[in-house]
């Protein structure tokens, strides 16, 4: 019997049980964000997503690095299967390592983000942005907007006046959970499919 001329191709492995990790930045004093009913919410709406909440024990450039890193070692996942979930001064400083080039991810979700102007120019990146920020009636060119609009970025951005109380926070976790489950189903379907291969 003469041997399958196609027996010496390499098959592409079955990519079914592809994941994608949301790794939630938790510093000591816990983001308001992170708290369980939320967790248990968005597991349930994400089944393609592995929740992670990553523990930091220092909230400096440094910490988030070596947390982000252990928890990528530990799950086992690349970074373009990571989306990360940060807020407040940890979530501004998830977004400046992003806009460095030095936080690779499939993309970042960062609420409660003061708006300020960047102290160094973008670097272009391939990860997805998404901010939930300050309300900000103008958004002057040396701004955070005006710096991602000006780099032609994937970035989408969410103004809240995050200060009016309790419905706003409802208001932020709902813009939250819309960005989420938007990173979570793209970043799904391009692993699925093969197109986020490096």
């Amino acid at each position: 019997m003469p041997e399958n001329p196609h027996s010496a191709i390499a098959t592409r492995p079955h990519r079914a049980n592809a994941r994608v990790l949301v790794g939630v930045l938790v510093a000591p004093d816990a983001a308001a964000i992170a708290v369980p009913e939320t967790f248990a919410r968005w597991q349930r709406l994400t089944p393609l997503a592995t929740w992670l909440p990553i523990a930091l024990r220092e909230t400096s450039y440094a910490g988030i690095l070596s947390g982000v890193a252990a928890a990528l070692d530990r799950v086992d996942v690349p970074p373009r299967q990571l989306i990360l979930l940060g807020e407040g001064s940890i979530a501004r400083r998830m977004l400046e390592l992003t806009l460095k080039g030095e936080l690779p991810s499939g993309g970042i979700v960062a609420i409660d983000v003061a708006s300020e102007a960047l102290p160094f120019p973008v670097v272009p990146t391939v990860t997805a942005i998404r901010l939930v920020i300050h309300h900000n009636d103008e958004a002057p060119q040396g701004s955070l907007i005006g710096a991602l609009r000006a780099a032609d970025l994937d970035a989408r951005i969410i103004n809240l006046d995050l200060t009016a109380g309790h419905g706003t926070q409802a208001a932020a976790a709902s813009a939250t959970e819309t960005f989420v489950l938007e990173l979570v189903a793209t970043i799904g379907r391009r692993t699925t499919d093969g197109a986020g291969n490096p």
